[in-house]
């Protein structure tokens, strides 16, 4: 097991206590260890402990009276900014939407705005089961896992105020537990190189009209973002999407297209060197067969509109690819899921299938079904958030 640079953040829960376990288990793997905690932390466990089981000073603050190193310099960056993996422990509804909200209102919280991209990042809820069905707290909890976060938990049973249901911190052996795979083998994609295409497409009409559909893009980004973490290189094909929707990292090379055949296009550029496919854009099958220079003018009466077939990207890349280049595929379906996607497997000539279904689209979560080539090689995932999706996904690759 690679030793790790491990960054645990203690927040103000009654829990907190348990952060102590966590942090002398990695200890005692190899990793080495930091911890930095909030004011509110600091009243249910002494930063001392935290330094005992360390092995270095638990931080508290942002500010050093006599400052000697570069750590107590900026203590908001180092060693946030040299940090591989991120805990979270407890994490309380006030620090997630800290997060959420991109503040920096302590150490804390401003060490979580100075991780590396390529940080890998767990948070492990623990609170009340009323704060935890807050609205505003699942909406907060669902940012951060659109944002790459990886949640554990919470548990139900009893809590510390004397209710009984969801809200109790994941136990620390299931946390470690959790986190096993990733320590094993933190970037088991180093030197690979792939090619993701993502997002809609859309087939113009005329400059303004268009058929499209409602894919966000999330997935692809999930996966695009996870994909960086494992240390792959990403060639990135996308649709129109939000901003916001689009992956951000040096590993990764944006290519943004319109419609299909241009995604084809620009697809074929990074083929020859693409150690694996994901084909997670929603591409429209059909296009206008003479779209218009100029915006067609209202009418009260109706036209017919002469739609000719998009070429199937997974099916002609998949005839063009490497030999050794393994390739993913999704199957969107209303009905007959199962049947449809082993049908699309081996039509497409694809090594794996990820089914899901419309309530995934624009949304941050989805059920999953993964089908591979063998007929035995089938899991079902269920409802998942998408980050937690992509790592099974990528888990497949061969």
């Amino acid at each position: 097991m690679k030793p790790r640079n491990i960054l645990i953040g203690v927040t103000g829960g009654v829990a907190a206590y348990k952060a102590l376990d966590v942090v002398s288990a990695l200890r005692k793997q190899g990793h080495r260890m930091r911890v930095v905690m909030t004011e509110s932390a600091c009243q249910f466990v002494q930063p001392s402990s935290f330094t005992a089981v360390s092995g270095a000073p638990a931080m508290r603050s942002m500010w050093t009276k006599t400052p000697t190193t570069l750590e107590e310099e900026y203590p908001h960056l180092y060693p946030a900014t040299e940090t591989d993996i991120f805990v979270l422990v407890p994490a309380t509804a006030n620090t997630i939407a800290k997060i959420a909200g991109g503040f920096g209102s302590d150490l804390l919280s401003t060490c979580c705005l100075s991780l590396p991209p390529e940080c890998h990042k767990f948070f492990c809820p623990a609170m009340n089961v009323e704060m935890w069905h807050n609205r505003a707290v699942q909406k907060n909890v669902q940012k951060l896992e659109a944002d790459g976060w990886q949640r554990l938990g919470p548990t139900s049973g009893h809590l510390a105020c004397g209710m009984v249901g969801e809200g109790r911190l994941m136990d620390p052996p299931d946390i470690l537990e959790a986190m096993t795979p990733l320590l094993q083998n933190a970037r088991p994609l180093e030197g690979k190189t792939l090619l993701m295409l993502s997002g809609p497409t859309r087939e113009h009409l005329d400059p303004i009209r268009f058929i499209g559909n409602p894919s966000s893009g999330l997935m692809g980004k999930a996966l695009a973002e996870e994909a960086v973490r494992h240390g792959a290189k990403v060639r990135f094909v996308t649709g129109p999407v939000p901003e916001d929707h689009l992956p951000i990292h040096p590993n990764i090379t944006l290519d943004r297209i319109t419609g299909a055949q241009e995604m084809l296009d620009q697809a074929r550029t990074h083929l020859q060197a693409a150690d694996g496919v994901l084909y997670v854009a929603a591409v429209a099958d059909y296009r206008p067969a003479e779209p218009e220079s100029e915006k067609r003018p209202k009418s009260k009466e109706g036209f017919e509109l002469k739609l000719v077939p998009n070429p199937d990207l997974a099916a002609t890349l998949n005839t063009e690819k490497r030999k050794d280049t393994f390739t993913i595929g999704f199957a969107l379906q209303t009905d007959s899921g199962e049947e449809a996607a082993k049908q699309k497997l081996k039509k497409k000539g694809l090594d794996g299938i990820v089914l899901n279904y419309p309530d995934s689209m624009g949304s941050t979560t989805g059920h999953f079904r993964y089908l591979g080539k063998d007929a035995d090689d089938f899991l079902e995932w269920g409802e998942l958030n998408k980050g937690e999706a992509a790592r099974k996904i990528l888990g497949q690759l061969g």
